[in-house]
């Protein structure tokens, strides 16, 4: 299992921090990719025009490095939560293309926090009685 959480913690850190540079300074094949079309080119639009996106891409940075890190892993799933939360969401609701990949982030999360669990259960311990 030990060899198993390295292995998913490098990949997912590797690939946010991979990702989230590419959408700070534009390097890699994602160019090439499809613009999406219809509700999910406007909400695109919005995200870009207002830097929302570039705010994810810092935040996908700051959590890649940090799950990359070793030292940080749970401060860095912390980080990347929401940033798949919000992908999933907007691949199950405007632009199914790319989906494959926000599930299979997902899964390498939750089974980080799996491995991770030590460091997650308080907030889901009854609080004390005083």
């Amino acid at each position: 299992m030990k060899i198993a959480a390295i292995i998913a913690r490098i990949l997912l850190g590797l690939m946010f921090t991979f990702f989230g540079l590419n959408g700070l300074v534009h390097f890699s094949f994602m160019s090439k990719m499809p613009m999406p079309t219809g509700d999910a080119l406007a909400w695109f639009m919005i995200m870009m025009t207002s830097r929302w996106l570039a705010a994810i891409a810092i935040t996908e940075v700051l959590g890649g490095l940090m799950t990359l890190s070793g030292r940080f892993t749970p401060l860095g799933l912390v980080f990347l939560g929401p940033v798949l939360i919000n992908a999933l969401l907007y691949h199950a609701t405007l632009w199914s293309q790319g989906a494959g990949m926000a599930i299979f982030c997902s899964l390498l999360e939750l089974f980080l926090i799996y491995a991770c669990w030590g460091n997650f259960k308080g907030l889901f311990a009854a609080p004390a009685s005083s």
